[in-house]
């Protein structure tokens, strides 16, 4: 379990962009990509389309970060003074000092727009 981690807030910062921890009252920065974006997850497991696909998203990526799994991010682009998207750390070992970098979608405006080299 991670709990040296998820009792601690992270957040990743450069010129461009900020991650911050997800939280459950980001849904309404990311419910209208969820509405209006929803070919966004055409290839995914589990869609965050529609109000209750992301509502279901949200909760369960706050649950697995509770769990010591995850740790979800909501994305804000500083240069166009909005929120992009999300991505998170997951399948996070401890006891192995392993995670992995994933579950990472952005908004059709952001896509290509070197936001996520950031």
């Amino acid at each position: 379990m991670m709990n040296n981690i998820t009792q601690e807030e992270i957040i990743l910062e450069d010129e461009r962009a900020l991650l911050r921890p997800l939280l459950s009252t980001d849904i309404e920065h990311l419910l209208p990509f969820a509405l209006n974006e929803a070919d966004l997850w055409k290839y995914s497991l589990v869609s965050p389309a529609g109000e209750e696909g992301m509502k279901n998203y949200i909760s369960t990526s706050l649950q697995n970060k509770a769990a010591g799994i995850e740790y979800p991010f909501i994305v804000f682009d500083k240069q166009a003074n909005s929120y992009a998207g999300s991505t998170r750390f997951y399948d996070i070992q401890e006891n192995n000092l392993t995670t992995q970098l994933g579950y990472t979608w952005y908004g059709k405006a952001f896509q290509r727009s070197g936001l996520n080299r950031h």
